[in-house]
């Protein structure tokens, strides 16, 4: 059965303690909701790249996402200067939606994001995580720069539940993502209504680096 994921643009709200980076999918069906600013966290190991300057002056059950790598670097984007929410861009095809993660730099100051947000879904109000997290695609990509209002993406490939047999999905209802900025421990929150497997069906997400689109 074929259904279709509705993802919209949300905003962030509510931060969640529990500690993660993802590297893995999940797949679920997804109606998002708008939402404020939330926490979340992953990590990635963090190298020397060239800056993309973006945008203008002016969320115990499952696996628990790995401990983030956090990098050293002053300059690095912390969860408090950003707001999240879904990008514009969407599109559904075999299963799956393809859509993205925008961050926007709502502080005072200008920072940088370079890698792969950790991403996974979670439900109930303590936030337990659901599944596993996202799987990573692609290459680290170059750091961007974003000035205050200043905002970029990270692909995001979010799979249908449907396929997958009941015993083996074991299906869960979900209220959003639990998303950690590249190099951050803190988390976000990105409310998201649907059903994702808790069970042992591999990840059901999968996330690029930001300043890339969704590829798989």
């Amino acid at each position: 059965m074929r259904s279709t994921i509705a993802v919209g643009v949300a905003c962030v709200a509510g931060a969640f303690a529990l500690s993660a980076c993802g590297g893995a999918q999940i797949s679920a069906t997804v109606t998002p909701i708008t939402s404020g600013n939330a926490t979340t966290s992953a990590s990635t190991p963090t190298t020397p790249a060239q800056s993309v300057d973006t945008g203008t002056d002016a969320p115990q059950t499952g696996n628990n996402d790995p401990q983030p790598v956090v990098a050293s670097n002053p300059s690095n984007c912390k969860s408090s200067e950003l707001k999240l929410s879904f990008g514009h861009d969407s599109d559904h095809a075999m299963q799956k939606t393809y859509t993205s993660l925008q961050f926007t730099n709502v502080g005072q100051r200008t920072c940088t994001l370079q890698g792969f947000p950790g991403v996974s879904y979670v439900t109930g109000d303590s936030g337990q995580q659901v599944g596993l997290p996202a799987n990573r695609s692609g290459n680290l990509g170059p750091a961007v720069t974003l000035r205050p209002g200043g905002s970029t993406t990270a692909g995001l490939v979010m799979v249908n539940p449907d396929p997958y047999p009941a015993d083996q999905c074991k299906r869960v209802d979900v209220r959003g993502l639990r998303v950690y900025p590249p190099n951050e421990t803190a988390a976000m929150f990105l409310p998201t209504a649907g059903e994702s497997c808790s069970g042992n069906v591999g990840p059901l997400l999968t996330v690029s680096s930001v300043g890339k689109s969704a590829t798989s």
